[in-house]
């Protein structure tokens, strides 16, 4: 889910299935399950929209901050090389979401 592994056979996989027009859709489909169980998790606590506008938010960063760490990867950079830079985007990027009420 980081996209901080830098096995071979792990970045071979992420390409086949992301240059893969058929598994790149069905990632895609996996992605909004994970929202819509994300924001019934949260619905618990706040309203319906905001748990969806949430879930939608944190599931976007994960996606960006797995994706820049794959392209540093696939780029050259090894796993723990990238793990720094990783932590602190991470870091970042989750301060910038909202906290649920």
């Amino acid at each position: 889910m980081t996209g901080l592994n830098d096995h071979p056979q792990v970045l071979g996989y992420h390409r086949m299935v992301f240059s893969t027009a058929g598994l790149a859709a069905r990632v895609l489909h996996y992605i909004a399950l994970d929202e819509e169980a994300l924001a019934a998790a949260l619905a618990e606590d706040t309203d319906e929209l905001t748990a969806l506008l949430v879930a939608a938010q944190v599931l976007a960063a994960q996606r960006v901050l797995a994706r820049r760490n794959w392209l540093a990867l696939v780029g050259g950079a090894t796993a723990d090389e990238t793990h720094p830079s990783a932590v602190a985007a991470a870091d970042h990027a989750f301060a910038l979401l909202p906290e649920l009420p």
